[in-house]
């Protein structure tokens, strides 16, 4: 199989040195510190409920606490399992931890994530990759805490200037976004883009399937047609032609 070509942003390190590196010093830190402050993040959610309830004696309404819980679970629930697993390969594990503690994932730290990777030169999974999206995300919790700052300060008051009609456009900020992820990773096989819009239309518009599955569905059949088109190398001896002028690379057995 040939190997693939080496990018700009790659380690002079071996894979073997690389590994061993990730996996004995770098992912045990990342995982025992991200655990941690996921843990206090949970429990920093329960606090003002909990003060509240004591503080002034409130009863709880169990019932209630049930029935909104479950409401929000029907909604949000496949969301815990589809995210993560959709935005690891681009995020990393640092990178993962950081953004769902942090928020703003999908409109912020992913779009961020990808293009930190692809100025880079390193590619979406490797540990080069892993290492420029972690530093890329915590530099955007840097520069979020200072906008945020500056925006508490401003922003309010400058957006009440501003018309009706441009405060509407807003709405149209994450699509937006969105849509520019897509095109920076439909370049690249411009054929997957095609399948994957085209399967969330029929899916999102016409499959007669609840709102919460349409996501994972698609997900997971985009996981499962890229893992089959690349192991049979659809596509990619195309691009490969292409490039090469129309022409296969042939073994080295065959080109003695």
């Amino acid at each position: 199989m040939e190997k693939p070509k080496k990018l700009a942003g790659e380690s002079p390190l071996g894979e073997t040195e690389k590994d061993e590196i990730i996996h004995k010093e770098y992912a045990p830190k990342a995982h025992r510190i991200g655990l941690t402050f996921s843990l206090i993040q949970i429990a920093i959610f329960f606090l003002p409920p909990i003060f509240i309830m004591f503080y002034y004696d409130i009863p709880v309404n169990w019932g209630a606490v049930v029935k909104g819980s479950i409401a929000t679970l029907s909604v949000s629930g496949p969301f815990w399992f589809i995210e993560p697993i959709s935005y690891f390969v681009v995020l990393g594990i640092a990178g993962t931890y950081i953004s769902f503690i942090a928020g703003n994932i999908s409109n912020f730290r992913l779009p961020v994530s990808a293009v930190a990777q692809e100025v880079a030169g390193v590619r979406e999974g490797s540990h080069e990759g892993e290492i420029v999206s972690t530093l890329a995300i915590v530099a955007t919790q840097v520069m979020l805490t200072l906008a945020t700052l500056c925006g508490a300060i401003f922003v309010t008051m400058v957006v009440k200037l501003l018309p009706k009609g441009f405060i509407a456009s807003f709405d149209w900020l994450l699509p937006s976004i969105w849509g520019a992820i897509v095109v920076q990773f439909g370049l690249r096989r411009w054929q997957y883009a095609v399948v994957a819009i085209l399967v969330a239309i029929y899916v999102v518009i016409y499959a007669p399937i609840p709102g919460w599955s349409q996501v994972p569905i698609l997900v997971f059949f985009m996981a499962i047609l890229g893992l089959k088109l690349y192991s049979k190398k659809i596509w990619l001896i195309a691009a490969a032609e292409k490039k090469g002028g129309g022409k296969k690379e042939q073994p080295e057995s065959d080109q003695k």
